[in-house]
């Protein structure tokens, strides 16, 4: 499955900095940042289940896991939303799976959306609308840990 990574403005100096800070301090930032991750895995299947059923099924497979040490979410086009995931985030342009049987090419109807790219309908344009919220916890978890760790 290919990877697609959302970058949080500012995130690999906080990385960098915590480095040189104690155990302690690196443990406060990653509950910090599973929280955030948390939080926009409930945005995101909420705003997945306000676009059909199609994009609910494919919220379906939106977790909060882990990539080493810090969380992550992540979205998966297999087992239940198997086919479906891309089309609802992105749309298409064209007829897919079953709808593309010979039976269905004359049809108007359409599977998903009408393809708009990145950043999509729902998975990536929900992170992008809660980017403020995500930096300003982001800089408040960092606040935190500087005022009880720093010098």
């Amino acid at each position: 499955m290919p990877e697609i990574k959302v970058r949080i403005e500012g995130a690999d100096e906080v990385i960098r900095a915590l480095r040189k800070v104690p155990k302690d301090a690196k443990v406060a930032m990653r509950s910090e940042a599973k929280d955030i991750a948390t939080s926009l895995t409930d945005w995101v299947k909420a705003d997945a289940r306000s676009r059909g059923r199609q994009a609910a099924r494919g919220a379906s497979t939106v977790r909060e896991g882990n990539q080493g040490f810090w969380p992550v979410v992540t979205g998966s086009n297999t087992g239940r939303a198997r086919g479906i995931m891309f089309g609802s985030v992105y749309g298409m342009k064209r007829h897919s799976g079953w709808y593309a049987y010979p039976q269905y090419a004359g049809s108007t109807g359409h599977q998903f959306g009408a393809f708009v790219g990145f950043p999509g309908y729902w998975f990536f344009a929900t992170a992008e609308r809660r980017q403020p919220w995500i930096t300003s916890e982001w800089g408040k978890a960092a606040d935190e840990v500087v005022h009880r760790w720093g010098a």
